[in-house]
């Protein structure tokens, strides 16, 4: 079976240099997203990570280090990481990171079932997904058999000869400072069992979920990913995007009407433009006048006139007369 060499990084790791980076240590890179729900839960290196990784050619995934201690809070977090990687284009999968003694109190089946709701919905939304952990866990705190077969299997099992449980990654070592090109402290080492898919395929949309627009609705840029690649386009700031046709969830967006590019619908977000603001005219009613005539000359209506200077008498109307037109 075919392997690589890889890393797994997150903050802790400081400020990579990525141009250190050899190819031939890294092959692939597991960046961590984010832990928890909370909205500032993200990992403060993760864009960067990613963007270094990507300049790189290198092949990535994600893990999301976990404390739910209940269904409830393995789908709250995996919202939580969707939308701290959206847009994203991953190679490997997403893994829900299990290793807090916190969630390990709930027993087998609570812990399994974290594993299995974070998994599930993350797969809802295109994404392969599954779970770092360890021999200690998958004895004593998972039920291995629902989990392995079913969600690739990261496994942290450091200085042996070989991995215990069949898994997709063997994270084997933690090694020491400066082991790898570019990253001055210690290190996570990997190996990948298999290849990654190299060839970039961006997430499922979820059913139903394509949003709709009309031409010329004005619209604002959430990710400027040009559809279908993980390439971006430069965003004017200040300048009205406007929607030229839309194809599914397929999006072509421009200025002054000039394309500008394809956006998937998911990207972006109808801008609500406020209504018209009501104006006031003042008319002095002439001898002759009615209030039809007068209703037909401002584009409105007798009920409306009647209504804005709460008139008794719609017939009885006299010359001089002061009436509010709202318009």
């Amino acid at each position: 079976m075919t392997t690589k060499k890889g890393i797994d990084v997150s903050y802790a790791q400081g400020e990579i240099n990525f141009d250190r980076i050899r190819k031939d240590q890294v092959q692939f890179a597991i960046v961590r997203s984010s832990f928890g729900w909370e909205a500032d839960q993200k990992d403060s290196e993760f864009e960067r990570n990613m963007k270094g990784f990507a300049s790189k050619g290198i092949p990535c995934g994600i893990y999301h280090y976990s404390y739910a201690e209940s269904r409830e809070d393995a789908v709250k977090e995996a919202e939580y990481c969707l939308s701290c990687i959206k847009g994203k284009v991953l190679q490997l999968p997403v893994f829900i990171d299990m290793e807090e003694d916190r969630i390990a109190r709930h027993g087998r089946r609570v812990c399994t079932d974290i594993v299995k709701a974070f998994c599930e919905r993350m797969k809802k939304a295109g994404y392969n997904a599954g779970v770092y952990t360890n021999p200690n866990w998958l004895r004593n705190y998972l039920y291995a058999d629902e989990i392995i077969g079913k969600y690739p299997v990261w496994l942290a099992q450091w200085d042996s000869s070989a991995p215990l449980y069949e898994c997709m990654i063997w994270q084997y070592k933690v090694g020491g400072r400066g082991c790898i090109d570019g990253i001055s402290g210690e290190c996570d080492l990997d190996i990948l069992y298999g290849e990654p898919v190299i060839k970039p395929v961006p997430p499922k949309p979820e059913p139903g979920s394509t949003k709709k627009f009309s031409v010329g609705d004005e619209v604002k840029i959430l990710d400027p990913v040009i559809y279908g690649t993980d390439r971006h386009f430069t965003v004017f700031p200040g300048e009205k995007y406007t929607v030229i046709e839309q194809s599914g969830d397929r999006v072509v967006i421009g200025i002054n009407g000039q394309v500008t590019a394809a956006v998937n619908a998911k990207y972006l977000e109808k801008v609500k433009t406020a209504p018209p603001k009501e104006k006031t005219v003042i008319y002095t009613v002439q001898p002759g006048d009615t209030l039809s005539g007068i209703a037909a000359r401002f584009g409105t209506t007798v009920n409306r006139l009647v209504r804005d200077n709460n008139i008794k008498n719609p017939d009885l109307i006299y010359g001089g007369q002061k009436i509010k037109i709202i318009k």
